[in-house]
């Protein structure tokens, strides 16, 4: 909580910082806006990153602002809610930070890069093995936890972006030998010996690539698309391939969307996760999100 209280601080400073610049007019110069600064508050019946249920399933929340510069200096911060059940011990709270800059022409090519950093306060996994002798006894242990920090770049035509990130931190969202292997113990016990029998490995430098499309139908309707790959590095089984297609219709002052979204994984039985109640759900699975949302 104190990360997440650290990063709240230091959204607040800079956005003050730069109204304090930006609302400044020369003398005998009529004041004139460079940025721009929206809000958006959302609620949905599942809240899924890249087709996979961060929200074991359930209602999700989160919120977003969104600043952009005359410069072309843009920054993003956004707050949303996650399940334990995903993120053990977690504080149910998910903040990520991006900044960087854009350039070129919204309705032609436009472009930009970013450095952007999610949290996932007091989340880990603790003393798990990192792997079994012949007698099946642990030869070390690890504490992991789930923060991610992420190189990004954006290319586009007028309703169509690419973006590619890059992983820089040490793990993607936690993946490790630690906490990728004991999903293979109940479904097939000699993939997880393999598994543990490579060593120690982590995730940093998993690659991912997203399309997104966002063409407006008429001025209230816009269709949304999204295709996405994720190769992870030294856990092939965690590969994907995620897509959304839906439509969000605004209407008194509300967004409204309704998108049929997944992921195909390579592995399967590393997206399925089971709640203290012995519940069992696959995170990946296809499935009709209804939101609604409202912007500032």
């Amino acid at each position: 909580m104190k990360t997440t209280r650290h990063l709240l601080a230091l959204a607040v400073l800079a956005g003050t910082c730069v109204l304090a610049h930006a609302q400044a007019p020369a003398d005998d110069e009529p004041e004139i806006a460079s940025y721009s600064i929206d809000t958006t508050v959302k609620l949905s019946s599942d809240r899924k990153t890249r087709g996979v249920s961060d929200t074991f399933g359930r209602p999700g929340a989160e919120l977003t602002v969104e600043f952009a510069h005359e410069s072309g200096l843009i920054g993003q911060f956004q707050l949303g809610s996650v399940s334990r059940v995903n993120y053990p011990e977690s504080n149910r709270l998910n903040p990520m930070l991006a900044l960087g800059w854009r350039g070129g022409n919204p309705d032609a090519l436009h472009y930009g890069v970013a450095a952007a950093r999610e949290w996932f306060p007091q989340a880990r996994v603790t003393g798990a093995p990192t792997g079994f002798d012949e007698n099946f006894n642990p030869t070390g242990v690890a504490d992991t936890r789930f923060h991610t920090s992420y190189l990004v770049g954006e290319l586009g035509w007028g309703y169509v972006t690419a973006r590619y990130l890059y992983v820089v931190s040490k793990d993607f969202r936690g993946a490790n030998t630690s906490t990728i292997c004991p999903g293979y113990l109940a479904s097939d016990p000699a993939a997880a010996m393999d598994c543990y029998g490579q060593g120690m490995r982590h995730s940093g430098g998993t690659q991912l690539f997203d399309l997104d499309l966002a063409y407006p139908i008429n001025g209230s309707t816009k269709l949304i698309g999204h295709l996405g790959w994720q190769k992870v590095r030294n856990f092939r089984g965690l590969d994907t391939v995620d897509y959304r297609l839906g439509l969000e219709h605004t209407r008194w002052g509300f967004i409204f969307g309704a998108e049929v979204a997944g992921a195909k994984a390579r592995d399967r039985a590393l997206f399925v996760a089971t709640d203290e109640g012995g519940a069992t759900r696959r995170m990946d699975t296809t499935k009709l999100i209804l939101s609604i949302a409202k912007r500032f």
